[in-house]
């Protein structure tokens, strides 16, 4: 069934702002990480801009420290990660490789004791959020105009030709923007489980065999590994591992 013209602007003004939304939130996420020789820690601030999360790292749990590089849809990105002794890994955020990089050679100059304090961040975006701004401002503004005007088109007035073709680059750039923006939301506000097997364990739908390696992104909060158990192959052996928000969390399966 047909909508009616009230429907449709309807459903265009919830899309439209569904992805301003969207747009606004992703630009506003950031991490920033502040180091003070002096004071002995560090401290990493992550979440939406006015609505972060801080915690304390003092200087002497970083174990080491390396520079990554990533393939996504935006091309190479870099991030600086923190290793604790016992091997659990911090992200700081990615970003393009250039900046990453700056930011990684100047924690590497103050880890060196070359600096005394050092700080970096990424985001917030601004361009993301230019544009979600945009879409929530005008875009219900130009969805309302469009509907009613076609509406009330006469019966034998022809459509303006090339209306389509530039709907549908609109459409496309619309739809890569918001997958940029998902891709740079999921990736800072994401955890990753990295799952080394040497028995079988299972995690939600998927399984981990023997002699594989397995990495998954999560949401932040914890897990139910289920280990298998050779000595009695109907109960596993049930973990409970924590994901945290930028970490990767390594996690042998074994008994």
């Amino acid at each position: 069934m047909a909508l009616s013209a009230r429907a449709q602007q309807v459903l265009g003004t919830l899309a439209v702002v569904f992805v301003g939304a969207f747009l606004l939130l992703a630009g506003l996420d950031h991490t920033e990480l502040r180091c003070d020789r002096a004071r002995g820690s560090c401290t990493y601030t992550a979440g939406l801009l006015g609505f972060e999360r801080t915690k304390e790292i003092p200087l002497a749990a970083i174990a080491d420290h390396r520079f990554d590089t990533r393939e996504g849809r935006a091309g190479t990105r870099g991030v600086t990660v923190l290793i604790d002794a016992s091997g659990r890994e911090q992200g700081l955020g990615l970003t393009d490789e250039a900046s990453a990089r700056a930011d990684y050679d100047a924690l590497h100059a103050f880890f060196q004791g070359q600096r005394d304090a050092v700080a970096v961040a990424v985001g917030p975006g601004w361009w993301l959020v230019g544009f979600g701004v945009l879409c929530l401002v005008f875009g219900p503004f130009v969805v309302r105009a469009s509907g009613p005007t076609r509406a009330r088109a006469p019966v034998g007035e022809q459509p303006r030709r090339g209306a389509g073709p530039w709907r549908l680059v609109l459409a496309v750039g619309v739809l890569a923007l918001l997958g940029l923006a998902a891709s740079t939301f999921m990736a800072r506000t994401q955890g990753t489980l990295a799952l080394t097997c040497t028995q079988r364990c299972d995690i939600g739908g998927g399984s981990c065999m023997p002699g594989a390696q397995l990495q998954l992104n999560l949401a932040p909060g914890e897990y139910e590994v289920r280990v298998f158990n050779p000595d009695d192959p109907a109960q596993p052996i049930v973990h409970r591992v924590a994901v945290a928000r930028g970490e990767v969390t390594h996690f042998e399966c074994a008994r």
